[in-house]
């Protein structure tokens, strides 16, 4: 096959579709009516047909590789592919006709062999609906023609000739603007330039495009923007802030997220779920886009709202199935669970599950870690019994029962009376209380003298009932018994005695009154005076047996008075004679009363005077 006599060069980066245009300008009404002259068709070149595309480049005498680089070849029902690069209808300008002004007016000029309207060509990137600015003038696109008939399209050379005339000015006029970051990455992308762009970089082309359009949307107009009525700067925007979100990877992509969810003007109702917070986001990416190739957005999105909103097994989350519950509402879990709203809410509050502000949030959009909010949704359906009720199931009377509460021996499973509900206990735990208490009891029709119950014990012991159940609770209470007239905690039998040791205290550490009226021969009246006027030093124990403060000397001290001093009684009686005969002889001896007699009704002297009055000790010899 013979390439054309006269033909046109092919431009840089220009679509098949402009080429067999141009070419038909010189031998055709119509690019359609050229292609069918060579038995093809014109729908099958803008298809990119590989056999189409070889009988343009032969007849055109241009490179078969180099025509097909920018050819839009279609690999579906509404999909294409350039440059490996997948596009779908909806990303591509098919029935729109925009050109760069400055470009066309520099085809013509660096061709001046060519007629004007053979010159000017159509650049792949154009037909690109995200790329509103040309990369080599960064002028805005200019649309030419826009929904047209089958009849009219693509064929390039039949509409750019209409503004021929004014391509000049349109030029001169024409503005410039920076690329979005959006425009530029789709140019590098196309090109083979590395983009570097972790998240975008993984999606074909056309859902990194309609990604960074969609949240950029939400992002300048609202969780609710109408997406078809958007103007083409109100998308170059959109396209420019989604991309910049996007391109943040999924941190960014989490954050705005989270704004959104902030944001929300939720009701007092609380049933406002990912939809309603979203908005478009979530509409497109649940009803809007089946395609699987969006799954990596669905994931992204999909997964903040697993992990952050209160959805769990059953639920279904952009397509995918919540295998693991990560949050709790009040609400969701009142209904998991059947437990009331307010007396949930008052329970969490309790256990500390809630957030700092859960009193200002509905019960639908109170959130909080599963797996502790089921916690204390499980405890409180096990915790049925009031503190009254406990005593009850335990027949603790109202005294042992308030004992058992206050002493830790019995504890609820819901601690909330600090939050304004009541304490509650569970069965199972004051089953394993009793079955520790009667743990080895032998079973007894009655109970005697010597076998008392908790507090009867307590009393004939001198103790508390608190002792005496730690002490079977440890294990230290070797003698019970079961009372089998009673239940629960009255059923319980223990030995007296047995009590009295375990709990008898340790001894004094020193003597009493009386034992010192005895170690000292005297009287219990002089032995409290002793004390009391600070001559034996006296110290304050408890008493081993009833608990109670005692006031004793320490044996030390009485040894050291008893070594100072002796009573003249004691050396009457050791001397055998009557006590005043003996004060007779220790006065003309010059010997007098080391304690005032008349505070403390008796007389002492000291040891050393005897020996000085050349006396014999009398109560040592």
């Amino acid at each position: 096959m013979r390439p054309l006599r006269l033909t046109v060069p092919l431009g840089v980066g220009e679509t098949p579709a402009s080429f067999v245009s141009r070419l038909a300008v010189r031998y055709a009404p119509s690019a359609r009516e050229f292609c069918l002259d060579f038995r093809t068709t014109f729908q099958k070149v803008v298809d990119g047909d590989p056999q189409a595309l070889a009988i343009v480049a032969t007849k055109g005498g241009v490179a078969l590789e180099a025509l097909a680089a920018n050819a839009f070849v279609k690999t579906g029902e509404r999909r294409y592919l350039l440059r490996g690069q997948d596009l779908v209808r909806g990303s591509l300008r098919r029935a729109t006709v925009a050109i760069c002004p400055k470009c066309c007016a520099s085809d013509i000029a660096d061709a001046p062999n060519l007629r004007a309207e053979l010159a000017p060509y159509q650049r792949s990137l154009w037909q690109i609906t995200a790329v509103k600015t040309c990369p080599i003038h960064t002028t805005p696109l200019m649309v030419l023609d826009q929904n047209l008939t089958p009849s009219l399209l693509h064929d390039w050379s039949r509409h750019v000739s209409k503004v021929l005339p004014d391509l000049c000015r349109l030029a001169a006029e024409a503005g410039t603007r920076t690329l979005t970051g959006l425009e530029t990455y789709i140019v590098d992308r196309v090109a083979g330039r590395a983009a570097e762009s972790v998240l975008l970089d993984g999606m074909p082309l056309h859902v990194a495009i309609a990604g960074c359009e969609l949240f950029g949307a939400v992002a300048t107009l609202g969780r609710m923007p109408n997406l078809k009525t958007l103007a083409d700067n109100e998308w170059r925007r959109a396209g420019a802030a989604g991309f910049d979100i996007l391109n943040g990877g999924k941190s960014a992509v989490d954050t705005v997220l989270r704004g959104l969810q902030a944001s929300y003007p939720y009701l007092r109702t609380g049933k406002e779920g990912p939809q309603a917070v979203f908005g478009r986001i979530y509409q497109v990416l649940e009803f809007g886009r089946d395609d699987p190739a969006y799954d990596p957005l669905r994931d992204l999105v999909g997964n903040f709202i697993r992990t952050r909103f209160p959805v769990g097994p059953g639920d279904v989350v952009l397509g995918k199935p919540v295998e693991q519950r990560r949050l709790h509402s009040i609400r969701t879990l009142s209904m998991e669970t059947g437990l009331h709203p307010k007396r949930l809410r008052k329970l969490l509050e309790a256990s500390r599950a809630l957030p700092e502000d859960a009193a200002d949030l509905a019960d639908g959009n109170c959130l909080f870690d599963a797996e502790k909010g089921s916690l204390t949704a499980r405890e409180a359906l096990a915790a049925t019994l009031s503190v009254r009720k406990a005593g009850e199931y335990l027949n603790a009377p109202r005294v042992q029962r308030d004992m058992l509460y206050r002493s830790g021996l019995i504890v609820p499973r819901l601690r909330a009376g600090d939050h304004g509900a009541a304490d509650q206990f569970a069965t199972e735990d004051l089953d394993r209380l009793l079955t520790t208490l009667l743990d080895g009891a032998k079973p007894v029709a009655s109970a005697s003298r010597d076998r008392v119950n908790i507090p009867g014990a307590a009393k004939f012991a001198c103790c508390s009932s608190e002792e005496i159940v730690r002490l079977i609770l440890d294990g230290k209470v070797q003698r019970k018994w079961q009372l089998t007239s009673e239940r629960g905690y009255m059923s319980v039998l223990v030995d007296v005695e047995e009590v009295r040791t375990l709990v008898r205290g340790p001894d004094l550490g020193g003597l009493t009154g009386l034992q010192i009226k005895d170690k000292l021969s005297t009287t219990a009246k002089v032995a409290s005076a002793l004390i009391k006027h600070g001559h034996l030093k006296s110290i304050t124990a408890i008493n081993p047996i009833n608990r109670c403060p005692t006031v004793v000397v320490p044996i030390h001290e009485v040894e050291r008075f008893e070594r100072e001093f002796v009573s003249l009684f004691a050396i009457a009686r050791r001397q055998g004679r009557h006590h005043m005969a003996v004060k007779k002889e220790l006065l003309a001896a010059g010997v007098k009363p080391a304690i005032d007699p008349k505070k403390i009704g008796a007389t002492f002297y000291r040891r050393y005077q005897l020996k000085r009055a050349l006396l014999a000790d009398p109560c040592r010899s």
